[in-house]
């Protein structure tokens, strides 16, 4: 009888306490299976070890024939494996967190993250007018490789989907070489964000080998508003002969795009660039009044600007989706997650930070999102102090693991609440005005 096994891309996690949540997640092709505890443990059984068909019904506690059904399913998904060789297997048990770790906090979270922004550096080659990083502080800081193999070696224990590597500009950073041959024995999925300015052959293989995945930052698709943009002429030459090689070379990779006064027409002609040059994926982000853009307001449009563009982008989605995929995800919200409704309507305001994801700065030191990189009120520990896994049960995230709705200024009395998208995220409304429980800057 054939032996079973799962696929050594596949990231098991069991979430009990986060609303009976168990997951596979298969970090080569980011796909996602949300599955039933009898069927979690079927996948954790040869996960282990392989095993015949009755050997995982045995130990899962599934009919045969349920048991049956589950994994063909699952062999067809490409999640497991049939006749594995147990010698072939390369495995990390993710360890768990002791269940008294999460009474502390009223709400629900996952044991870790999924998602993990680092920013290896802030040593950048253009002088970008949203950059996070203020006007004033030009200090370089950079993580040593040893530091970041440690982190990389926390996430992978704790299970953690997905880290995308961020700078200034990642490959500025002297070591950056070594940390893509690291990132390459990962089990988790790498993605890159780079403005793509110092991309050549040699790195772009790189990439390729280590299976790392590359986000290009494109912002317009007429070559002087790009450079003005990005602070530096010549730089959309640079980054257009980035997108070529990538092309060339059958890297499948994606493209970030700000859309600003200046471009907010042009979005159809930027995805036309994105098809013509062989992106798999075009993002478009709206740009958040936080570090250097708060001395150029004039390049951020009206939120009625953005609607009326963020109606153009749902049709051009549909237009292009035989294409390209064009993502709205992160476009004006972060949309709530179904938890956080669903707590919404017990009295509480939670998002993704907390419960799902963090960042790390190019210090070390760890914030709950990007909005608030290296904001000392928002640290929420350091990595070169303490494992992740400890600071991720901190005391310091109780603000998003139990906030309660009746502590906002106006969002609790208003009428529209549950039929609001933007009351979850409260660092926005922080980053808009210095107060984390004030409306949506939207809200007048």
């Amino acid at each position: 009888m054939s032996k079973l096994s799962v696929a050594s891309t596949v990231i098991l996690r069991p979430e009990p306490q986060y609303y009976n949540t168990y997951v596979a997640f298969d970090y080569r092709r980011a796909r996602t299976e949300f599955l039933k505890e009898k069927e979690y443990n079927a996948l954790q059984y040869i996960c282990e070890k392989p095993a015949d068909m009755s050997e995982v019904s045995k130990y899962s506690g599934m009919g045969y024939h349920k048991c049956e059904d589950f994994l063909e399913r699952m062999s067809k998904l490409g999640f497991i494996r049939m006749d594995a060789d147990s010698a072939k297997i390369k495995r990390l048990r993710i360890n768990q967190s002791n269940p008294e770790r999460f009474q502390k906090f009223p709400l629900p979270f996952l044991s870790a993250p999924t998602s993990v922004d680092i920013f290896l550096t802030s040593r950048c080659n253009l002088d970008c007018i949203h950059c996070f990083s203020s006007t004033e502080d030009r200090t370089i800081h950079e993580m040593p490789t040893n530091q970041l193999r440690s982190i990389f070696e926390q996430l992978e224990i704790l299970g953690v989907f997905e880290v995308r590597i961020n700078g200034g500009e990642p490959f500025l950073h002297p070591g950056i070489r070594e940390i893509l041959m690291d990132l390459k024995e990962r089990s988790f999925r790498k993605v890159i964000l780079t403005n793509g300015t110092l991309l050549d052959e040699e790195m772009a293989n790189l990439l390729k080998t280590a299976e790392v995945v590359p986000t290009v930052s494109l912002d317009d698709s007429e070559a002087d508003t790009h450079d003005l943009f990005r602070g530096s002429k010549g730089s959309f030459n640079r980054t257009v002969g980035a997108l070529k090689l990538l092309q060339k070379l059958k890297i499948q990779y994606g493209i970030n795009c700000c859309l600003h006064k200046r471009n907010l027409s042009r979005s159809n002609e930027i995805i036309d660039l994105a098809i013509k040059y062989g992106a798999c994926r075009i993002s478009f982000l709206d740009l958040k009044i936080t570090g250097r853009i708060r001395n150029h307001l004039q390049w951020i449009p009206s939120y009625d600007e953005y609607q009326r563009a963020m109606l153009d982008l749902m049709l051009s989605r549909i237009r292009y989706r035989r294409k390209i995929d064009v993502t709205l995800d992160t476009f004006l919200r972060c949309p709530p997650l179904r938890e956080s409704v669903q707590e919404a309507r017990r009295g509480y305001v939670s998002c993704q930070a907390g419960k799902n994801r963090l960042s790390i700065d190019s210090t070390g030191s760890v914030y709950p999102c990007n909005l608030v990189l290296s904001d000392p009120r928002w640290t929420m520990g350091d990595t070169r102090k303490d494992r992740i896994s400890d600071i991720w049960f901190s005391d310091k995230w109780l603000f998003f693991r139990g906030l309660r709705i009746s502590s906002l200024n106006k969002c609790g009395d208003c009428a529209k609440l549950y039929r609001c998208s933007d009351f979850y995220c409260r660092l926005l409304p922080y980053i808009a005005t210095g107060n984390p429980f004030d409306p949506h800057p939207k809200c007048k």
